[in-house]
C-alpha cells in the first residue's frame, strides 16, 4: 500500500479494513486492497481509490481525508473524511483503551450537547456514525437514534471483539456524521478564494480589454496604462505568429480573431484552450501550442503584471458581491455567542474548522445573506463546559487547551489560577474566551485571513513556562500575570496593524444588529464599567480613582462619559466591522488583563484610541 502523507496513514488503514469487510463480509479477509492516490490538494485534502478483486470481479470506492484545523497539544486531532457520508473523526492525544472510559467521554459530550442543543445545533460523537457501516452490526431501522445507541452499547459489551471497529491503532476514536452540511471554513474560503474567478475574468474580459484601451481603463483603472501597451504588443505578436504557422502549413483559411484570442488568453489563465485539433491541418495544433507556451514564457514579467491586476480586480469584485453573505455570517457569529451565554456554556475552542452551516445549501449560498434562514452549528465540544456553579459552588475544570489563533492564556491555566486572578468573574472569563474567538472569526470572514498570527506564536512558550512552574502555585500565578501582560500587548499591537491594513474592507461592511443582540452588547459594556467600579482588585486610591472616572467626577474623565454615550449610540446603529472588532476586543482585553494598582486596564490604555474606520470612528464611541 502506498504510504499516505503524515498522520493519515492509520486512518487510511482503518477505512481499507472497513472496505474489505463490506466487500467480503469477513473480518481480516486475506484479499489485498490496492490503494491509489488520486488527488492531493493544497488545502491538505487527499483522495484515495481502493480496489479489491473479489470473486473474479473488481470492487472500487474512494475515500477523501483532510486534517481539520491547527494541531493543539493535549487536544484531539480531527479529520474530515468522506466515506459514503461526511464524517468527522476525532483521535484523542492519548489512546483511550478502556471501553467504559470511552463511554464516559461520549456521555460527557452528549450531556453538554443536550444542554445547548435546543438553541444551538451541534454534532457530537455517536456510535452509530460508524457502526451502521459495519456489516457485522445490524440494527432495526425502526428504532430511534437513542435506542440505537443503547443497543450498540449492549452489543459492544456482550461482544467485545466488535469494539475494534471503534479503534484506530490501540485506542478508541470518536466518529461524528455531518451529512451534507458544509464547514464554516469552507464558506470563508469560497468567499475569498479568487483564483477560479481570476481565470474566468482573464478569458472572458482579457481579449476585449487588450484590444480596446477605453475598456481596459474601465476594468483595471487608469494607473495601469503601461500594462495595456505591453499586453497589446504581445497580442499583436501572437496574431502574426499564428498566421505565419497557418501559412507555412498551407491552410487555405485563417483562424477567427476570437479563436486566436481565446487560445492566447487560455494559456495566460493557465487553462487548456477549447480548440479542436482536428479542425486544423495536421501538426498545426502542436506548433501553435509550442509557440504559445514559448511566448507566454518569454513575456512572463509583463503577463504576470497583467495577471496581478486582474486578480486584484476579480478579488474585489468577488468580495463586494459577497458582502450580504458576510453580514449574515457576522450576525450569526454574534447570535451563537449570545445563545451560548444564555445557556451558561462556553465552547472554549470556537474556530471555523469546528463549526458548520446548519442548513442544506446545495449551491444556494444566497441564503447566507439571511441570518434567520440558518444557524451556525458546533462540531467538537471536547473543551466545552457549563459554567453554572454546582451544588458545592465550584465550576467543573474543563480541558485546558485551545487553538493558538483563537485562544488566550486563560485557555491553558486551571480554574484555581483564574479564580485567584478574576475572583467571581470566572464565569464571564469563560464566556469572553468565546468572544475572543468570535472577534477573530469576524475578521477572518471579512478579510480572509487570521487576525492574531504573531500573537498565536506566544502560546507555545506560555505553555512551556506553565509546565515548568506547574508545582509552584505562586510561581504559576506570576507566570500567568506576566504572560497576560505580554500577550495583550502583542495582541493590541497586531490588532491595530491588521485593522489599518484591511481598513478599506472592514469599514466598508456595516452590520445592523437585531434588537436582542444590541441589548446583549450593551449589557456587556455596562457590566464591564460596573466591574471596574466595584472590582476588588482595584482597591485603595486606585479604586477610588476608578470610581471617580466611571461617574465622570473629574474634568479629565468627562471624556469617558462622552465615550460611553457615543458607544451605546454606535451599537444601536449600523456598525462598521472595524468598530465591532475593536468593541469586542476591548471587552475581552479589559476583563482578562490582570489589573494591578499600577496597571489598571482603563479605556485610555486600549488599542482603539486610534482612529478607526473610514468615517473616523474615534475610540469606541467616536462620531461618525
Amino acid at each position: 500500500m502506498p504510504k499516505p502523507p503524515g498522520d493519515i496513514k492509520p486512518l487510511i488503514r482503518y477505512f481499507v479494513e472497513l472496505f474489505k469487510l463490506q466487500v467480503t463480509g469477513k473480518k481480516n479477509a486475506p484479499d489485498a486492497v490496492r490503494v491509489i492516490p488520486v488527488v492531493e490538494r493544497i488545502s491538505g485534502e487527499s483522495i484515495y481509490e481502493f480496489r479489491i478483486r473479489y470473486r473474479s470481479a473488481w470492487k472500487t470506492r474512494r475515500v477523501s481525508i483532510e486534517p481539520l484545523g491547527e494541531k493543539v497539544e493535549s487536544k484531539s486531532t480531527c479529520y474530515k473524511a468522506i466515506y459514503d457520508d461526511l464524517l468527522v473523526v476525532k483521535i484523542p492525544p492519548r489512546p483511550i483503551t478502556d471501553f467504559n472510559a470511552y463511554l464516559n467521554y461520549l456521555n460527557r459530550d452528549r450531556a453538554i450537547a443536550r444542554r445547548i442543543q435546543k438553541s444551538i445545533p451541534c454534532v457530537y460523537p455517536e456510535l452509530g456514525a460508524i457502526l451502521k457501516k459495519v456489516p457485522l452490526v445490524r440494527l432495526s431501522s425502526y428504532i430511534s437514534e437513542q435506542e440505537a445507541e443503547d443497543e450498540y452499547i449492549r452489543l459492544l459489551t456482550k461482544h467485545p471483539q466488535l469494539q475494534d471497529y471503534l479503534k484506530i491503532g490501540e485506542g478508541f476514536v470518536f466518529f461524528m456524521t455531518l451529512s451534507r452540511f458544509r464547514f464554516f471554513n469552507q464558506i470563508i474560503d469560497s468567499i475569498h478564494h479568487a483564483a477560479d474567478h481570476t481565470r474566468r475574468e482573464i478569458i472572458r474580459n482579457g481579449p476585449e480589454a487588450i484590444s480596446d484601451f477605453v475598456v481596459f481603463e474601465a476594468l483595471y483603472g487608469e494607473d495601469n496604462d503601461r500594462i495595456y501597451y505591453d499586453m497589446h504588443a504581445i497580442a499583436k505578436t501572437y496574431d502574426r505568429s499564428v498566421e505565419k504557422i497557418l501559412k507555412d502549413a498551407g491552410a487555405p483559411w485563417s483562424l477567427a480573431d476570437y479563436q486566436k484570442q481565446e487560445w492566447l488568453f487560455s494559456h495566460i489563465a493557465g487553462t487548456p484552450p477549447d480548440i479542436n485539433p482536428e479542425n486544423l491541418p495536421e501538426g498545426t495544433f502542436t506548433r501553435i501550442e509550442k509557440m504559445t507556451r514559448k511566448l507566454v514564457d518569454e513575456k512572463k514579467p509583463a503577463i504576470d503584471e497583467f495577471r496581478k491586476i486582474v486578480h486584484k480586480t476579480s478579488k474585489n469584485k468577488h468580495f463586494f458581491s459577497n458582502r450580504a453573505r458576510i453580514k449574515g455570517l457576522i450576525i450569526n457569529l454574534l447570535e451563537l455567542l449570545y445563545r451560548l451565554k444564555n445557556r451558561t456554556a462556553a465552547v472554549r475552542d470556537l474556530k471555523p474548522d469546528n463549526m458548520y452551516i446548519a442548513a442544506f445549501l446545495d449551491g444556494a449560498d444566497h441564503i447566507l445573506a439571511n441570518p434567520i434562514a440558518y444557524d451556525l452549528g458546533l462540531i467538537d465540544l471536547e473543551t466545552a463546559l457549563c459554567y453554572r456553579s454546582g451544588e458545592d459552588g465550584r465550576i467543573a475544570q474543563p480541558l485546558l487547551a485551545g487553538t493558538p489563533s483563537y485562544a488566550t492564556p486563560s485557555h491553558i491555566f486551571g480554574n484555581r489560577i483564574l479564580r485567584a486572578v478574576y475572583g467571581n468573574e470566572l464565569p464571564r472569563i469563560f464566556h469572553l474566551q468565546d468572544m475572543y474567538a468570535v472577534l477573530a472569526m469576524i475578521f477572518k470572514t471579512v478579510a480572509g485571513r487570521n487576525l492574531f498570527t504573531n500573537t498565536a506564536r506566544l502560546m507555545p512558550e506560555i505553555s512551556r513556562l506553565k509546565k515548568k512552574n506547574i508545582q509552584d502555585f505562586p510561581g504559576l500565578l506570576t507566570v500567568y500575570q506576566n504572560a497576560c501582560k505580554n500577550f495583550w500587548k502583542t495582541a493590541s499591537g497586531e490588532l491595530r496593524e491588521q485593522l489599518d491594513k484591511h481598513r478599506y474592507r472592514l469599514s466598508d461592511v456595516e452590520v445592523t444588529l437585531p434588537g436582542h443582540l444590541k441589548k446583549y452588547l450593551t449589557a456587556e459594556y455596562r457590566h464591564e464599567l460596573s466591574a471596574l467600579n466595584h472590582d476588588g482588585r482595584n482597591n485603595g486610591e486606585s479604586g477610588r480613582k476608578t470610581r471617580r472616572e466611571i461617574r465622570g467626577e473629574t474634568r479629565e474623565d468627562k471624556a469617558l462619559q462622552i465615550q460611553y454615550v457615543k458607544t451605546l449610540k454606535a451599537i444601536d446603529g449600523a456598525m462598521t466591522c472595524d468598530f465591532l472588532i475593536l468593541f469586542l476586543f476591548n471587552r475581552v482585553h479589559t476583563a482578562m488583563q490582570p489589573a494591578r494598582p499600577d496597571n489598571r486596564p482603563d479605556a485610555r490604555s486600549r488599542p482603539d484610541t486610534e482612529r478607526a474606520g473610514k468615517k473616523q470612528v474615534i475610540a469606541e464611541g467616536g462620531e461618525k
